[in-house]
């Protein structure tokens, strides 16, 4: 065995107290994610800096119209890496190191030509569905521009999630964090040198984007070919494997599905906001990067927590893969309450960094305040998915986001906006309203996880579950 998995499989499933291995491999994926949400904030905060204020609100309120139509994209790419953690994850777990590479080198190859086809899809239908979202005039224009340029990092971005998932399956957080803080650095450089420097506006921050992306391609594809350590990946088609893409679609497409269901979902849930001004629209989308700092170390954790899953039911440990989803939720909890009870009081600052807008400021700190008493039911919400992805029963995964987005979330959005005269605060409301009856509804479904592998046992497996 390679001393590296050894080692950090140790630690996932042999070494106690788990919450401090959690928080050992975690660490690296929060300053990766800290510097992600830095990024996206910076931004918001330089596309708000542009002297016209009606063109800065545009183009903000455009880059939050085309999020959730990214999202869809990227959901495919995401949904292959939760099977590269829960497969990948368990056959090291099984100590079935041959499998494992495998399954990774299947992973990358689908990646890859998924990346490329939704190249195409972004490309052409990019107009279209802005406009089923109600975009017109400006903020149209910049919406599709700003669309049209990030699709060409769509098969970077996909590659990135195979290697993310594969190294972190067998307890490797560090390599993907280097990696992907080279590109964030370089993102945050450029951004305000396109957008203001160069006086390039969205187009800018599109483009700081890409070309900080495209950089990262080198490194990416160095290390899963020439790793000093960990598994690594043979680009020779003779590996292509029928049996190994049915297992990985098996528990990618619910994983996909439910993940671009919540995207379509949060189109459509989108739309209804941009119908009420762009200035509500730049307010969500304000409101969201600055939560998203407390979002971020919490998805940190729950990440984690997938793959102590996915390692302990490879090796039969039902008992420690239970164990570290209830220490991962409860840190989760801990780490939203003391996040949220420091952003609340300074929400109308931090909001005035990203706008001046006297009518975008007052609705981005309201929004604030009604997202933010619901958020530490986001992480019990987060932990319940990254169990259902570690151990592979991705199908729950999907029941929870549709659940939560089209049972929940956008009737009550519609019943608020055509029976109530509460304005955007009505959505506000729906949206708290789905996170936290959605996060009882996961532990309905938590207590129907099997925690049984889902891969082919090379050796007899005694499985221990009490």
């Amino acid at each position: 065995m390679d001393p590296k998995i050894e080692k950090k499989s140790r630690l996932i499933l042999h070494e106690n107290p788990i919450w401090k291995g959690l928080v050992i491999l975690a660490f690296p994926v929060f300053l990766a994610n800290i510097l992600k949400t830095l990024h996206d904030i910076v931004d918001g905060i330089f596309l708000g800096q542009i002297a016209d204020e009606t063109v800065a609100t545009s183009m903000q309120s455009a880059v939050g119209l085309t999020w959730p139509i990214f999202f869809i994209f990227i959901s495919f790419g995401m949904g292959l890496s939760v099977a590269g953690d829960a497969l990948v994850g368990q056959y090291v777990g099984n100590k079935d190191f041959e499998n494992a590479k495998k399954y990774a080198t299947n992973t990358v190859y689908m990646s890859i030509i998924m990346g490329f086809l939704f190249t195409i899809i972004s490309l052409v239908l990019a107009p279209s569905i802005l406009k089923l979202m109600g975009a017109t005039g400006s903020d149209l224009d910049y919406a599709i521009l700003y669309l049209r340029i990030r699709s060409f990092e769509l098969p970077i971005l996909f590659l990135s999630f195979a290697y993310q998932s594969i190294r972190r399956a067998t307890g490797d957080t560090v390599s993907p964090v280097l990696i992907s803080t080279f590109a964030i650095v370089v993102n945050i450089i450029l951004t305000p040198t396109l957008i203001l420097g160069f006086n390039m506006g969205i187009v800018g921050a599109a483009l700081s984007t890409l070309i900080a992306n495209v950089l990262m391609l080198p490194a990416l594809l160095y290390y899963l070919i020439n790793a000093k350590s960990g598994i690594k990946v043979s680009f020779n088609v003779k590996h292509i494997s029928l049996p190994i893409i049915r297992d990985v679609l098996k528990i990618g497409i619910p994983a996909s599905t439910g993940q671009s269901i919540q995207a379509v979902g949060f189109v459509v849930l989108n739309a209804a906001i941009y119908s009420l001004g762009n200035n509500i629209m730049t307010a969500f989308y304000i409101g969201n990067r600055i939560t998203s700092l407390v979002m971020f170390p919490v998805s940190s954790i729950t990440s984690i927590v997938a793959v102590y899953v996915a390692q302990n039911i490879g090796a039969g440990n039902i008992p420690r893969a239970k164990q570290s989803v209830k220490q991962g939720m409860w840190m989760g909890i801990v780490i939203m309450a003391i996040g949220i009870s420091f952003l609340m009081p300074f929400r109308y600052a931090f909001v005035s960094l990203f706008s001046h807008d006297a009518s975008t400021i007052p609705f981005a700190a309201d929004y604030m305040l009604y997202i933010g008493i619901g958020l530490p039911l986001m992480s019990v919400f987060q932990t319940f998915l990254s169990t259902f992805q570690g151990s592979g029963d991705t199908k729950f995964s999907l029941y929870l986001a549709v659940f939560r987005l089209w049972i929940l979330r956008l009737p009550l959005v519609y019943l608020t906006m055509k029976f109530t005269d509460w304005g955007p605060a009505g959505i506000w409301y729906s949206m708290l309203a789905s996170n936290v009856i959605s996060a009882g509804f996961g532990a309905f479904l938590y207590m129907k996880v099997k925690f049984l592998p889902k891969i082919r046992l090379s050796n007899k497996l005694k499985v221990v579950t009490t």
